[in-house]
């Protein structure tokens, strides 16, 4: 069985992955629309890929969904004030950087204004971590077109089958997946520091940390169809299948070793 590639490096999305950001305003523009625009008005595409300026994006943007230009524009300045770091993600990044002994190289690549990409610049964030930034209006291509991530891919000058490719949009992870970068979705910070400590890392070990962690306490839990409530069940049966696989009574019986 041959070995899986040692990934050496990692490219972030960046709005709602490394950074989060509220499409809440105090305009008549609900954040639905905010959304609407962003994920599928031409337009703003365009404006994206530098191809069109602030203003003539705002104009055509207004005129597609019926929105008065003023509160249009306020509605994104205010998108724009809402950008906030994920302090944890960055710490993860910068963690997971010391430990493979400056092996592990941080691209950002972003759907992106310029205007937009210099306001995200100035916010409070660990820019360091990142080798190099690669954004759509710079460019001229956005994802998921192949040709975005081709552009980055060379000019990074890295074998997509060790590359990770990070965010939060799925028709993006597809369009990596099909050059060989290894996808992973951020559905939440949590779950994507998981996804990557366990890339990265020694899942074995990991395993055994967390039993070690909750020793006694490894109880089973049902849960609802709606995944909102859950109900944890006292009962021998699954301590008995850790003890089986682990061969440490400890795990799962605490009370026992200390009695």
């Amino acid at each position: 069985m041959s070995k899986p590639p040692k990934y050496t490096a990692i490219i972030f999305d960046l709005v709602d992955t490394l950074f989060n950001v509220s499409f809440k305003s105090r305009t008549s523009i609900p954040s639905s629309i905010l959304r609407r625009i962003t994920s599928g008005s031409n337009a703003w595409f365009n404006y994206e890929k530098g191809l069109l300026s602030e203003n003539e994006c705002y104009s055509r943007i207004a005129a597609e969904f019926d929105l008065d230009k003023n509160d249009l524009r306020r509605a994104f300045d205010e998108a724009r004030d809402s950008l906030q770091a994920n302090d944890k993600l960055f710490a993860l990044i910068r963690e997971l950087k010391a430990e493979s002994n400056g092996q592990l190289r941080v691209f950002g690549m972003s759907n992106i204004s310029r205007r937009d990409y210099v306001a995200l610049r100035e916010k409070p964030a660990d820019w360091s971590v990142f080798d190099q930034m690669f954004i759509s209006s710079d460019v001229g291509e956005r994802k998921p077109n192949l040709g975005f991530n081709r552009y980055v891919l060379k000019a990074a000058d890295v074998d997509p089958e060790c590359v990770i490719f990070v965010d939060d949009q799925f028709e993006n992870i597809f369009s990596a997946r099909s050059l060989g970068m290894h996808g992973i979705v951020c559905k939440t910070p949590e779950a994507l520091e998981r996804d990557l400590r366990n890339l990265f890392g020694d899942p074995v070990k990991r395993g055994r940390e967390f039993l070690q962690r909750n020793a006694g306490h490894l109880d089973s839990f049902t849960q609802s169809t709606d995944r909102h409530t859950s109900m944890e069940i006292k009962e021998n049966w699954s301590q008995l299948l850790i003890l089986e696989a682990t061969g440490d009574r400890y795990v799962p019986f605490v009370t026992a070793r200390s009695a």
